[in-house]
């Protein structure tokens, strides 16, 4: 069974190191044998989003991002560090989605000015559980000197990223197969969160 993985830039910034990071995990997605497809957040240029808007429901952008978000068995979530959080885009993206998260699987990789980039990490973390969504406790973070001309050069965080890329093409699909079974069983306590309401 072939994965299906979006990879997130989540930057508001047309030219961004979080864009090279993606870039190096698309490509590890790829060479994993899984279905690609990309959202950079700077150019969805997605509204905040306002609870239970229809006007907003029907945006081409908004209906592409939930699209893709329903399509993919895992996720790539890449985000810049702001005041030791994820970026306003990438939380905004989160904001539109619950139940094309749920029961999915996401690797989680922060570019940072020079932290650790362990508070954006967590924060994403944190974000993609209350959509009741899995992550890779395993994780990436690379700081300004990791980049040459917007490209990753640092060769530990290379590896790191493409480790998370290859773990969610591997386990993305066994977990959504196994949370769908679930959900398919009913709403008792035997179909655990995904049956829950």
């Amino acid at each position: 069974m072939s994965a299906k993985v979006l990879v997130v830039s989540g930057s508001a910034r047309m030219e961004s190191n979080v864009h090279g990071v993606a870039r190096l995990a698309a490509d590890a997605v790829r060479a994993a044998g899984a279905e690609l497809l990309e959202h950079h957040l700077h150019q969805l240029q997605l509204p905040v989003m306002e609870p239970g808007s229809a006007a907003q429901a029907a945006l081409p952008a908004v209906r592409e991002l939930r699209g893709a978000a329903a399509w993919a068995d895992g996720f790539i979530l890449i985000t810049p560090e702001y005041h030791g959080n994820m970026s306003g885009c990438l939380k905004n993206w989160f904001d539109y989605l619950y139940p094309e998260l749920a029961g999915k699987f996401a690797g989680v990789i922060a570019v940072t000015g020079g932290g650790g980039g362990d508070m954006s990490i967590t924060a994403v973390k944190n974000t993609f559980a209350w959509c009741h969504g899995f992550t890779l406790p395993y994780h990436a973070a690379a700081r300004g000197p990791d980049f040459e001309d917007g490209r990753l050069i640092n060769p530990v965080v290379r590896e790191r990223v493409q480790r998370i890329a290859h773990d969610v093409v591997r386990y993305a699909p066994l977990l959504r197969q196994a949370f769908d079974a679930a959900k398919a069983s009913g709403a008792g306590v035997e179909s655990g969160v995904a049956g829950a309401r």
